[in-house]
């Protein structure tokens, strides 16, 4: 069969340093990139350079879509355009591939998965933690009863991610429709995974910025010398443990692409002070859910923290389980027993753990191989759903009830 041609939207670092790459070279001999879109020229040219790949480049994702020389659609913009982007695609009739999230609002998911039913389309989410080792057990183990029925499922995440999230385009809600959805919703996935097909009913939520404010910044700023904006420019880019500096001799590709020549087009740099950007979204906070048969779960983000990793705590009527992410191991606890079982997981090669690998290639075999998609665009509107009412029950400061978003009773989720 020849290769599935590929299109990608969003000359991103995930859309370019990660699935381009992934499918211009991992996976050469089944796909082939042969076009990026982005409103930005400079950054995806320095991408297109990156890949050393020859593609063309588009400045707006319609040209890319509606080529008839692509099969299949990659969306990797800022998660407000997912939803729009997918849905054009599928006008196109091309399978569709979303980084998650599969859109910022519940409408707009729903009308995705119209979208592809009407194509007769690929519809694959991009939740990559569900191809994550330890995820991978724990699913095995919840699917053999090991833990008997599920009454609670605990996440936290602990992520050094404050440049990340505190200094780039995902810390405005409007573009990222907050980091329960950009976040959080990667995490909300893998609880619904784990909890089986019970759904969710409703949603509590406390969150807000502790640390990253100007007056936590972690140096003294001097009389008459303000900080920032961004850490290349700052005056303190040396004193301060933060500093998340580019190189400015042009030669990386990462300078290339969000340098200053890319940053005169949109305005957008990478590394604005976390601690004096504008942003609405939280850098701590907990989420609980109830689900339809009174089981709970609850998840925990953290992103001013000097380590990284993600714990998931199963409770079940005949056991309890542990996992842990980056040291890849889970533990079993049976009811009624002293016993530990200790299953210690060889890690993968591939990016976030070793997951990266798997979801392109399932994404592959889904279109080549017909083989279901290991998240599909209803799993990803439940996952947004969860997160939306979460970020709305932390404004609104209530219980946000599932069903004032969806209908869990919609042929579309069927």
């Amino acid at each position: 069969m020849a290769r599935i041609r590929i299109g990608i939207i969003g000359a991103g670092g995930r859309g370019v340093h990660s699935f381009a790459r992934s499918f211009s070279k991992d996976h050469a001999d089944e796909t082939e990139v042969v076009a990026l879109a982005d409103p930005n020229l400079v950054r995806a040219q320095a991408g297109i350079e990156w890949l050393g790949i020859k593609a063309d480049i588009h400045d707006n994702a319609e040209d890319l879509v509606k080529r008839k020389d692509i099969d299949a659609v990659v969306v990797t913009s800022p998660d407000y355009l997912h939803g729009e982007h997918a849905a054009l695609a599928f006008k196109h009739k091309k399978h569709v591939f979303v980084d998650k999230p599969l859109a910022t609002t519940v409408e707009d998911c729903l009308n995705a998965i119209e979208a592809s039913k009407r194509a007769r389309k690929v519809l694959f989410m991009g939740f990559n933690l569900r191809h994550h080792c330890v995820v991978r057990r724990l699913k095995e183990l919840v699917s053999k009863g090991t833990f008997g029925d599920i009454f609670s499922v605990q996440a936290i995440e602990h992520y050094n991610g404050g440049r990340t999230y505190h200094s780039r385009w995902n810390r405005l809600k409007k573009y990222s429709g907050g980091l329960w959805i950009h976040k959080g919703s990667h995490d909300f996935d893998v609880i619904n995974y784990l909890m089986g097909n019970v759904r969710p009913a409703r949603v509590s939520c406390f969150a807000g910025v502790f640390t990253f404010k100007p007056e936590r910044l972690p140096f003294k700023p001097r009389r008459g010398v303000e900080p920032g904006p961004t850490c290349n420019k700052c005056v303190y880019n040396r004193e301060c443990p933060d500093a998340f500096m580019f190189r400015e001799d042009g030669s990386s590709a990462v300078y290339k692409m969000f340098g200053d020549e890319a940053a005169a087009v949109d305005g957008y740099h990478k590394n604005l002070c976390m601690y004096l950007s504008d942003k609405d979204t939280h850098d701590q906070g907990i989420a609980i859910v109830e689900y339809e048969n009174g089981a709970t779960a609850s998840h925990s983000e953290y992103f001013a923290t000097p380590i990284s990793n993600r714990y998931y705590w199963i409770e079940g009527t005949r056991g309890h389980g542990e996992g842990h992410l980056h040291d890849r191991w889970v533990k079993v606890y049976p009811r009624w027993s002293h016993d530990v079982i200790h299953h210690e997981i060889h890690p993968e090669a591939g990016g976030h753990g070793g997951a990266d690998p798997g979801l392109f290639q399932t994404f592959v075999d889904s279109i080549k191989r017909r083989k279901r998609p290991t998240a599909s665009g209803v799993d990803g509107t439940w996952s947004v759903a969860v997160a939306v009412a979460a970020e709305k029950s932390r404004a609104e400061k209530r219980v946000v009830e599932i069903s004032e978003l969806l209908d869990p009773r919609s042929k579309v989720l069927q």
